[in-house]
């Protein structure tokens, strides 16, 4: 079909009470959805609004630009879904999940910018290929680009912005303001942003529209977890899931911890203390395990932010350093969730006992928030496209 030429679309469905539509449609829906492969979360929340878009469009067509690993997609993944690796946006260089290399980051989307022309061109043949009916980005800066060439606005996915995360790197590498304006100018290109909450300065983005939460819930009953992880039920004895790479657990102090009166749950075996519980890392959905803990141990990323407020399981967080959407994340935390901090070097010298025994003696309070994120953007692309 050229394109511009419009594709009428018939479906049969009704308008739930909240407003959003309900239904199917029966002509397929083309979609190109690009991920930013920095960490899991924004490819975790994506594969949520995607889920969501195929209940009411089972013939939508999907098609993931990222270098988040294939394995977070391959339970959706089909005929009519597709998963196409590619590095246009890696977030931020990390040695652990505390820290930034601020300087690697800006050589290293530097080098990026360096091939931008060729990456587009790559891209818009890709479209042209594809010829989509809706782009998305979560929150790849070149996406917007692509989508222009191609003729079609592509539509924004977030919290935060990269021109937001880099500006405070401009302290100590004042020499790459030109990466963070080359950013800016690929987000102005927006048709609109999809705004989820805990968000940061993104006025990039020339329109802006607010979204509910997008988190992953847990499927299974908490009892039901427990008996097929031999866990006990609950009770006096406290679970802890550690929400951390190894890389993370690196020079961590384990003495004092196996001293607790815990049992953390892990999915690597790597971690040899008495007081452990090592789960198959495919064994269970990791929001299901999450849900049947009493407690997660994690830095304060936007997956984990939501899955704990989704599923109301207490967190304990060690602060990051170098990224400033911690705040807010943090801040959400404090007002709507059971939560306690833990600093680094508390973390990392093993003394978690105080944190975790001012956690578990704080009532079990939790703010009411919005959470149907994932259906609200679903609908949000039927309208767009129709």
């Amino acid at each position: 079909m050229p394109r511009g030429q419009r594709r009428s679309r018939r479906h049969a469905g009704q308008t739930a009470s909240n407003g959003l539509y309900i239904g199917r449609f029966t002509i397929p829906l083309k979609l190109v959805f690009y991920i930013s492969g920095h960490g899991y979360g924004h490819a975790v929340r994506d594969i949520e609004i995607i889920k969501s878009l195929v209940k009411i469009h089972a013939e939508a067509e999907i098609h993931f630009r990222t270098r988040a690993p294939q394995w977070l997609f391959a339970p959706l993944l089909g005929k009519r879904i597709f998963y196409h690796e590619r590095e246009l946006d890696f977030g931020v260089v990390q040695k652990n999940s505390f820290s930034a290399d601020k300087k690697a980051t800006f050589q290293r989307y530097a080098a990026l910018v360096d091939q931008k022309e060729n990456l587009i061109d790559r891209e818009l043949a890709f479209l042209h290929s594809v010829q989509p009916d809706i782009i998305l980005s979560d929150i790849t800066p070149f996406a917007f680009d692509a989508a222009e060439a191609y003729g079609k606005k592509a539509v924004a996915i977030g919290n935060f912005s990269w021109d937001w995360i880099y500006t405070p790197y401009l302290d100590k590498f004042p020499d790459y303001a030109w990466v963070v304006e080359d950013i800016r100018s690929s987000y102005v290109k927006a048709d609109r942003l999809w705004r989820i909450p805990f968000y940061g300065d993104m006025s990039a983005f020339p329109s802006i529209e607010d979204v509910p939460l997008v988190g992953r819930k847990a499927q299974l009953p908490a009892q039901v977890v427990r008996e097929r992880l031999g866990m006990a039920q609950k009770g006096a004895q406290k679970y802890v899931l550690l929400g951390l790479r190894m890389s993370d657990l690196a020079g961590v102090e384990w003495r004092g911890i196996e001293k607790m009166p815990l049992t953390f749950v892990a999915v690597s075996r790597d971690i040899r203390i008495t007081n452990c519980l090592h789960v198959e890392e495919a064994s269970l959905p990791f929001e299901d395990v999450l849900h049947a803990c009493d407690a997660v141990l994690s830095k304060p990323g936007y997956s984990i932010v939501a899955e704990v407020l989704v599923n109301r399981t207490p967190i304990v967080y060690i602060p990051r350093s170098d990224f400033v959407e911690d705040a807010y994340l943090t801040a959400g935390l404090a007002h709507y969730a059971v939560c306690e901090e833990l600093s680094q070097p508390n973390f990392y010298a093993g003394n978690w006992r105080g944190a975790f025994e001012r956690l578990f003696a704080k009532p079990p309070v939790w703010q009411e928030i919005r959470h149907d994120g994932a259906e609200v953007i679903a609908a949000n692309i039927l309208r767009h496209v129709n």
